[in-house]
């Protein structure tokens, strides 16, 4: 009788016999050899031979032994063709891949058969360098490979999960979702040994940790690209044709800044050239998009006069797309890329002098109410984040008009309506605003021990609740926030950066003090850094405050109360009226 063991089929020698007795009581590597060995019972009986003779590995090419075969021919010939195979293994060509995991199996059989020294920390380090690059094919078998390792033949249930997870969150081409299926399987076998949630937080932060891949290859490849082309060319998907499916330039005539942003429906690569002017043409910036195509609707060309950018010009042929902008004389250029859709950003501003020594001067305020329109933002205990951040925006404008009415102070928004991340900084940098204020509250999907407040300047983080708060406000995954993290903080003057911090103290200590009146234990979560898109490209000082946590019962009720939000926005108020003493 036929049956499977194990995920081997097995024929048992009585055909009456339960073949599910094979694999019951028994420990898992002793249940694959019992398989094994009567895989070759039903070799011999059927072929008539004592055993199955495999010559000697010759060089080209290696013997194909399935497992059968391998547990029949003899040590010297199993042995002959791990090497073989091991010689051939690589992690940086589908064929690589393919040997590592033939040499990883035969491997494992060679451990079952008690030859070899080492031969499972031989196997692991074949799958490990095997699965590395995701951008390979088979990559991802060969982890599942690693995983199933673990787990069958070592007992490392914990290392499994973790390997599975990792499996999960790293591979997500199309041609790879038969593996992750099977991965997610494997975590709902291995549920029991689940590690802890902050080992699972670190893992989902960066699962692509050691991949060689991504942009540092395309960098590698191409030497003079920027680190963003790099990104992008690293993960556009080539067989498929983008389309740049909206173009917008935010920015009133006559206004100090200008954004343009292109929008597209998966990532493209691209090229950017900056132009000097010619008898003909002014300065131009050209965004090249290879194979790229625009949607209908996309004007050919579009007056802007905001920031130094006159124009934005449009053009598509078979080759693809290309966006360039007309610029006047002495004009700062700043790019950068945004996932989820994927965008290309570009500021345009005149250039800037160096910055003024001593106190800065505060005249213009922008506070932005996060969320709005379709966009609730969090949601707890019936609150919406997008009704307190707008009545908290107003109680802001009012106190600080009280402490300071010779300043100017505009809200990105007025009401409940829909503005996009990268309007919000387009729309201060526009106006030349001195500093730039975000209100959120925080959330989690979780239990909290301690609720309380969070300020944020833009810059690199490592903390993986910031990232996940981060990914929450984006409407991204945080696999995407720390891949351009280091890109987009790299962006900002350092006197800028130094700026935001200062604003930052300022602020969470006077909001700390002011909400304590109304909440006497309300936490500090301190003052720290995350790549929040909203705060991406602005010009100027820029914070996120992050004014409550509304998931705490204790919270959500005190900001029910006008009591409170007037506390909380007072203490935002007092902290940028000092920022600029």
């Amino acid at each position: 009788m036929l049956t499977w063991c194990g995920g081997v089929l097995t024929r048992t020698a009585d055909d009456t016999t339960n073949a599910r007795g094979l694999c019951n009581g028994v420990k898992p590597r002793a249940a694959l050899a019992i398989a094994l060995t009567a895989a070759l019972v039903w070799v011999a009986t059927a072929c008539g031979s004592p055993e199955v003779s495999v010559p000697e590995a010759p060089s080209t090419p290696p013997p194909d032994l399935d497992d059968a075969a391998a547990m029949a021919c003899s040590l010297d010939a199993l042995s002959a063709a791990i090497e073989a195979w091991s010689a051939r293994a690589s992690g940086t060509s589908d064929e690589g891949v393919v040997a590592s995991r033939t040499a990883a199996r035969l491997l494992i059989i060679e451990d079952y058969r008690g030859a070899g020294d080492d031969d499972l920390t031989r196997a692991s380090a074949l799958l490990v360098e095997a699965s590395l690059r995701r951008s390979v094919a088979g990559a991802c078998d060969a982890a599942l490979d690693l995983a199933r390792l673990q787990a069958r033949d070592r007992g490392e249930l914990t290392a499994a999960y973790e390997t599975a997870f990792r499996t999960v969150r790293r591979f997500r081409d199309p041609s790879d979702a038969a593996c992750t299926s099977e991965a997610r399987r494997m975590l709902a076998m291995l549920a029991s040994a689940r590690p802890d949630g902050a080992l699972l937080a670190a893992i989902d932060t960066d699962p692509d940790r050691d991949d060689p891949s991504g942009f540092r290859e395309a960098e590698n490849a191409h030497p003079d690209a920027t680190p963003l082309e790099a990104w992008a060319r690293a993960r556009a998907v080539s067989s498929t044709p983008s389309a740049l499916t909206a173009l917008v330039a935010f920015g009133e005539r006559g206004a100090n800044g200008a954004r343009v942003m292109l929008t597209f429906d998966h990532v493209v690569e691209f090229e950017q050239e900056e132009l000097e002017a010619t008898d003909a043409l002014p300065r131009r910036l050209s965004i090249t998009l290879p194979g790229a195509r625009l949607n209908e609707g996309i004007a050919a060309s579009t007056s802007v006069g905001a920031g130094g950018l006159v124009r934005v010009r449009a053009s598509a042929d078979d080759a693809g797309a290309r966006v360039v902008l007309d610029l006047e004389p002495g004009t700062e250029l700043q790019l950068y890329a945004l996932p989820d859709p994927f965008r290309i950003v570009v500021d345009v501003a005149p250039e800037a002098g160096a910055p003024a020594a001593g106190t800065p001067v505060l005249s213009l305020v922008v506070i932005d109410p996060g969320h709005g329109g379709d966009d609730y933002g969090a949601r707890a205990f019936g609150l919406h984040e997008a009704d307190l951040t707008l009545d908290l925006a107003m109680r802001v404008r009012s106190s600080l008009l009280a402490l300071r009415p010779d300043l100017r102070v505009v809200l990105t928004r007025e009401d409940d309506t829909f503005v996009s991340l990268e309007q919000r900084a387009a729309m201060a940098n526009a106006i030349d605003a001195d500093i730039f204020v975000s209100i959120h509250l925080n959330a989690a999907d979780e239990p909290v021990d301690h609720g309380g407040i969070t300020t944020f300047v833009l810059d690199t983080e490592t903390d993986r609740s910031a990232v996940r708060l981060a990914a929450r406000e984006n409407g991204t995954s945080t696999a995407e926030v720390t891949e351009l993290q280091r890109i987009l903080a790299g962006l900002h003057r350092a006197d800028q950066v130094a700026g935001s911090r200062r604003l930052a103290e300022g602020i969470h200590d006077s909001l700390l003090r002011s909400g304590r009146t109304v909440l006497p234990r309300l936490h500090d979560r301190g003052v720290r850094s995350a790549m929040f898109y909203v705060l991406v490209g602005a010009t100027m000082p820029a914070v996120l405050v992050e004014a409550s946590f509304m998931t705490r019962q204790d919270e959500a009720d005190a900001l029910r109360s006008p009591r409170y939000r007037d506390a909380l926005a007072a203490g935002i108020a007092e902290g940028i009226a000092g920022y600029g003493h």
